[in-house]
């Protein structure tokens, strides 16, 4: 079976499960990180040397980075609507895969730590700029699910769906300023009557 290493809260654990649960896809996830088995461990570092979760082991074959392995199980067994075959749509799962990872993330990083945990050295000043970026990207998002009507590559749900969704989910869910963007709360709606999100994502954290 599947086996996922982290623990059910880490948010790049949580698409990983999202998918898995909404795919129908067996596995057993593994306790590991912060409160559970340390993730520094000799025998965890040799799995994964960034020391971080999830890490993703299918028999012999381990791997870590979470859209990594979102892209290695939808392509491995997942139904093909979730990865297309066809170039030019997988193309564009993987664009938003790509833009959440590089914009999307940086700026929900630092205000999770800011309004959330609470900890780290980030100013007034970068809390404020990461506030605004992330509400300039939710617009774009907004936008983009204006022109497909539905989920971020189209009309059915994808891989680019399991990552944008968990970064929905803590975009609404902190004490933050935030433009109406209507597209966008039909989009999280639209997701929480999934029971795979509301199982996975809606777990009473951010």
């Amino acid at each position: 079976m599947i086996e996922i290493y982290g623990r059910p809260t880490a948010w790049n654990v949580r698409k990983v499960l999202f998918f898995m649960e909404d795919a129908g896809i067996p596995y057993r996830r593994i306790d590991c990180g912060r409160e559970f088995r340390p993730a520094n461990t000799p025998d965890f570092l040799g799995i994964n040397p960034n020391g971080l979760v999830p890490v993703l082991r299918d028999e012999s074959f381990t791997l870590w980075e979470s859209h990594a392995i979102l892209r290695y199980l939808a392509a491995k067994y997942g139904p093909d609507g979730y990865y297309p075959v066809d170039l030019q749509r997988r193309a564009r799962v993987d664009q938003w895969l790509d833009w959440k990872l590089g914009h999307v993330s940086p700026a929900l990083r630092v205000l999770f730590m800011r309004h959330f945990l609470r900890i780290g050295e980030y100013t007034d000043r970068e809390a404020t700029e990461c506030e605004a970026e992330a509400n300039r990207l939710f617009a774009i998002l907004d936008d983009r699910l204006e022109k497909t009507g539905a989920y971020v590559a189209g009309a059915e749900i994808t891989i680019a769906d399991s990552a944008l969704g968990m970064a929905v989910h803590r975009w609404l869910n902190l004490p933050l300023r935030r433009p109406d963007l209507p597209n966008v709360i039909r989009y999280y709606e639209r997701l929480k009557k999934l029971p795979s999100f509301e199982k996975t994502v809606c777990i009473g954290i951010p």
